[in-house]
């Protein structure tokens, strides 16, 4: 499958992806006190917890543009795709973007403790992010930012109007169904994917879960894929009315994160629903379970490899490649993210993936 892929990123495809609707200044550091550096994020636990030290240094390793959205539309110019990004870019950081970006307002600030095991990300949310809605979006859109062949939407975790703002989507692509759409409102495709990467739902209350996915299931004219990791999948599962044990996955011998997608899937109608995770990826459509296993690596990176991955996800899915070229890509992504802290392009990318295959 990795020589199959090496050999699809190799001929040109013609894709357009819009990513939406976040961004933040990213600061990374390293951590440290008067005993010396804090290797690992339990050791800095264990440290705060004795009450020994009450002052740590830290050591500013760079700053970069950061968010889900900017993540996911970095990876995707880095495969070709035609990316347009509408994000919160009120930073001087991201003038270099190479791609289409539009701001909407000012970014989160995003301060990340790097350790040698994990990362832990402390961040100052922008009430621009938070407040933010379709009519935002449509303030600085010269034409359709909808009419792509897919569309990353991110950090929904993050948006207090996030909800509200998937409905504004199917009501307006309702409209346009029945031509009662205002000039300009029409969509240029019938059919296109939108990839949801909800952010970090566990910090969300529960019982904004159902609205949520009850506001996918509306999105008649997308196929809707959502992308999302263990926690948030257990999260999302357990926050949803009427479900079993079963469903979601706490019985014995029950395949867990097959049966919690299915369960998430069915609630939101879904067509598509993807856990990613570091030993593999699990996809749950009408048709069933696939999984694809994700390569070992040495992790430099904590943080945004799930944005690759639901960028690569998205890429393929627009590219019409099989859903398990789409996994193993997108695993790609993510793993060459966090092994090497650096967004692969794709002859980069099918260079590693060929040097895997081959055991180098």
């Amino acid at each position: 499958m990795m020589e199959d892929i090496a050999n699809a990123l190799a001929r040109e495809a013609a894709v357009s992806v819009t990513c939406l609707p976040d961004g933040s200044v990213d600061r990374r550091y390293a951590v440290e006190d008067a005993a010396g550096d804090v290797e690992t994020r339990r050791d800095l636990g264990r440290r705060i917890a004795a009450g020994h030290a009450k002052s740590f240094r830290v050591e500013h390793e760079g700053t970069a543009p950061g968010g889900q959205a900017v993540n996911a539309a970095r990876q995707l110019h880095a495969l070709g795709a035609t990316t347009t990004l509408y994000g919160h870019l009120g930073h001087a950081v991201f003038d270099g973007l190479p791609f289409a970006a539009h701001s909407m307002g000012r970014p989160a600030d995003v301060a990340v403790f790097e350790f040698d095991d994990d990362a832990v990300m402390f961040t100052e949310e922008s009430s621009a992010i938070a407040d933010w809605d379709l009519d935002d979006l449509d303030a600085v859109a010269g034409g359709d930012p909808f009419d792509a062949d897919a569309v990353v939407w991110t950090n929904w975790a993050s948006t207090g109007n996030g909800t509200a703002a998937l409905r504004a989507l199917a009501e307006r692509d309702r409209a346009a169904e029945d031509g009662t759409a205002d000039e300009g409102a029409t969509r240029g495709r019938d059919r296109r994917w939108l990839v949801v990467d909800p952010g970090d739902v566990t910090a969300c209350e529960r019982d904004a879960v159902g609205p949520f996915l009850d506001a996918l299931a509306a999105l008649d004219p997308f196929d809707v894929a959502l992308s999302i990791n263990d926690d948030e999948l257990a999260f999302l599962a357990d926050s949803i009315d009427g479900g079993t044990d079963a469903a979601r996955g706490s019985v014995a011998g029950t395949d867990v994160r097959a049966a919690r997608l299915e369960f998430v899937r069915e609630r939101g109608s879904l067509d598509l629903a993807v856990v990613h995770a570091a030993d593999a990826a699990v996809a749950r459509d009408a048709s069933g379970t696939t999984r694809c296993p994700n390569l070992t690596v040495d992790a430099r990176r904590y943080t945004g490899g799930g944005d690759r991955f639901s960028a690569g996800l998205a890429y393929a899915l627009a590219a019409d490649w099989t859903l398990g070229e789409a996994l193993t890509l997108a695993n790609a992504c993510a793993t060459f993210y966090v092994s090497h802290a650096e967004t692969a392009g794709t002859e980069r990318l099918a260079a590693w993936l060929a040097e895997r295959d081959a055991g180098v």
